[in-house]
């Protein structure tokens, strides 16, 4: 069975406007740092493996 795909730009919309309706400034860029270092702590955890491919 596939998996969905999450787009990481998608994601960051998402984020940014749930942040832009909650009174909260962030960029696009700070969001992205926060997703990434999620990313690299859940890893540290082996809690997911990273595979790199196109679609990030």
């Amino acid at each position: 069975m596939n998996q969905p795909v999450i787009s990481i730009e998608e994601m960051i919309l998402y984020i940014h406007e749930k942040c832009i309706e909650n009174g909260y400034k962030i960029s696009h860029e700070s969001i992205k740092a926060i997703l990434d270092y999620e990313e690299e702590f859940l890893d540290s955890k082996g809690l997911i493996d990273i595979e790199e491919d196109d679609i990030y």
